[in-house]
């Protein structure tokens, strides 16, 4: 074990401690785990698939790792799954993970065609790693379900793609799309980030993808470049608009769930928040005792100045995809945008 890798290790220990055989899997995503300007502050990202939610909230409660009652966990946890909790085992100064928990059939279904957003799909198709399996037919299953879920990529990526294009371009493009499904605080170049970090990965997930493609004749490649043999029709695009316009929504009424949920949520979001847009966030001690609803008019001017960033350094070119989440594709002259303050 790194020294990289003690601080998850340490992590997944003590959700095995507390979940005991109630904790089905243990998966690892985001900015940690693929090195994508983490820092000291950042939290591990990760997703925990259990047996029961009102048991796992219980042994979480009883182990002083959570102030909020199991009931109201369990109960908020069967609402627009995942809930988002803080497992932080040793703070101040122990490492920090940010949990997506959801139960063995809410995980199964939010990776399937029946799911009912992009929230844990879109995670998902980033590289991840599976840190913990109770058993070997747990790891199986597990394994399985994001397989399957990553030859899903296709269905709501190539219609965007217009032209020919290139396992890179693919790749990018599917960032792109999954990180406008969501408002986020993040620069507009997060995406490209993202992709830069774990480039060689994406592509050894969907080259063989994009390639059984091409066997089935649902692709063609020429000169090492792919295209689909039938263009998406217009109401399939139409469709996709949709179910990401509803995604969107569902993720950004999550927000309120947090706010019940994730223990310490307040200087989690202000400190993300500032990491993420180079903001300094001036919070007065009122705004602290009561950050919801007096937090939101800062909170929307913060997301305007990010909207204006992104329109001014980017061009007029539209997409399909972008027409769909919003938002415009990044152009050769974008401008640098120094950080601001928030009052």
């Amino acid at each position: 074990m790194t020294g990289s890798e003690a601080p998850i290790e340490h992590l997944v220990s003590g959700l095995r401690e507390t979940g005991g055989d109630g904790l089905l899997a243990v998966l690892a995503y985001g900015s940690r785990l693929v090195s994508a300007s983490p820092d000291r502050h950042s939290a591990w990202d990760l997703v925990v698939v259990v047996e029961d939610y009102r048991a796992f909230y219980r042994a979480l409660h009883e182990d002083g790792h959570t102030a909020r009652s199991a009931t109201l966990l369990a109960t908020v946890s069967r609402v627009l799954a995942p809930t988002v909790i803080a497992f932080w085992p040793a703070p101040p100064d122990g490492p920090l993970a940010k949990c997506l928990v959801l139960s063995r059939a809410d995980f199964q279904r939010e990776l399937g065609p029946r799911r009912l957003d992009h929230f844990c799909l879109g995670r998902m198709a980033h590289h991840i790693s599976v840190v913990h399996a109770r058993d070997p037919d747990a790891a199986a299953w597990v394994e399985g379900l994001v397989a399957r879920a990553r030859q899903m990529v296709l269905d709501w990526t190539l219609p965007f793609l217009g032209g020919s294009f290139s396992v890179d371009d693919f790749c990018r493009r599917m960032l792109e799309i999954s990180y406008a499904g969501e408002i986020r605080p993040e620069r507009g170049g997060r995406a490209s980030a993202v992709y830069e970090a774990q480039r060689e990965t994406l592509r050894g997930i969907y080259t063989p993808i994009l390639e059984a493609q091409v066997a089935s004749g649902m692709l063609k490649r020429t000169n090492g470049k792919y295209r689909a043999a039938h263009p998406a029709s217009p109401v399939a695009q139409l469709r996709l608009n949709a179910y990401f316009g509803i995604s969107k929504a569902r993720a950004t009424t999550r927000w309120v769930k947090h706010m019940l949920t994730f223990d310490s949520w307040f200087p989690y979001i202000v400190r993300k928040v500032e990491r993420r847009t180079g903001m300094t966030i001036e919070i007065t001690p009122l705004e602290r005792r009561f950050p919801f609803p007096l937090l939101l008019p800062k909170a929307l001017r913060v997301l305007r100045a990010r909207g204006r960033e992104r329109n001014g350094s980017t061009t007029t070119t539209r997409t399909a995809a972008d027409r769909a989440h919003g938002r415009r594709t990044a152009g050769p002259r974008g401008r640098n945008h120094s950080g601001g303050k928030v009052p």
